[in-house]
């Protein structure tokens, strides 16, 4: 006679199908990868070999990339001939929307007046415009053309293309190590922001009292 809660678990447990163990085994290396991932962010720290490795792999591979990047651009546009202030001056008001040109200068960290002569040349292309402030006539306002969206996306795009190029010549599992890697630098760039805007925010405010 078998004694209850003892063989008869056993084979309780032996009816299970095959797959449910094959997920209380993943569920159980899963759990054991968190604690060992906690306790390395824990512990772990960016080391001046670190630090060194990234500038150099992060300067090799832009320069591939932008050995690529560059031809598909002047194919692209086959009149190419922006400022790289020019085309900070686009990303900015892209991602910021509307501002008075002091706001981009400050931004480009250029004077008011060389800013305003490259404005004026991205508006005569029709990729900005501008305006006088309503409140304020001397004061002009600069934003974004449909135009000028369309060559930041394409700009994007393109760069885009060539890195996921490069991502071909890496393992499936090393593929999904890049993939986390850019989401975790989204984010940390978007913390950066953040911060830095709130910052800048209040020195603008203590400036003005």
């Amino acid at each position: 006679m078998r004694k209850e809660g003892g063989d008869n678990a056993f084979e309780k447990a032996g009816s299970l199908p095959p797959l449910t163990f094959l997920h209380i085994r993943l569920t159980i290396s899963h759990i054991i990868s968190c604690v060992h991932a906690h306790n390395y962010r824990e512990v772990r720290a960016i080391t001046p070999h670190d630090h060194e490795l990234l500038v150099q792999s992060m300067s090799e591979f832009r320069y591939i990339v932008f050995g690529r990047f560059a031809p598909s651009i002047l194919r692209t546009f086959k009149d190419f001939d922006y400022s790289l202030a020019q085309v900070a001056s686009l990303f900015i008001v892209d991602e910021k929307g509307e501002l008075t040109i002091k706001q981009v200068a400050g931004l480009l960290e250029r004077s008011v007046s060389a800013t305003s002569r490259l404005l004026d040349q991205l508006a005569s292309r029709g990729m900005i415009t501008r305006r006088e402030d309503e409140q304020d006539h001397r004061v002009k306002r600069v934003a974004i053309t449909e135009q000028g969206r369309a060559l930041i996306e394409t700009l994007q795009l393109l760069r885009a293309d060539v890195q996921i190029e490069m991502m071909e010549y890496l393992s499936p599992d090393e593929q999904a190590d890049v993939v986390r890697g850019m989401v975790l630098l989204a984010k940390a760039g978007r913390k950066w922001r953040e911060q830095h805007e709130s910052s800048t925010t209040r020195t603008e405010v203590s400036s003005t009292t």
